[in-house]
């Protein structure tokens, strides 16, 4: 999926200094979940999540992002894919 240009700005100050690392999660509660993954060489706290409903776009910082991210986890191992 391609990333809204409403995420790219929201995540523009991490482009800026990391590189483009903005990914599509899924849907998430009835909206489109996508992230910002830090390169393998930055120690960094959880990665931002953005969640996109009706056109607005609201970034998730901190905890609430990692039970988001681990929604997707858990997912995942429920499918085998490990």
């Amino acid at each position: 999926m391609e990333i809204p240009a409403k995420v790219k700005q929201a995540a523009q100050y991490l482009v800026e200094m990391y590189g483009d690392h903005v990914e599509h999660l899924g849907q998430y509660q009835g909206a489109e979940a996508f992230y910002y993954h830090f390169p393998e060489d930055i120690t960094a706290g959880p990665c931002p999540v953005y969640l996109v409903k009706d056109g607005a776009v609201r970034e998730v910082p901190g905890f609430e992002a990692l039970e988001i991210l681990d929604s997707f986890v858990e997912n995942l191992s429920e499918t085998g894919i490990e």
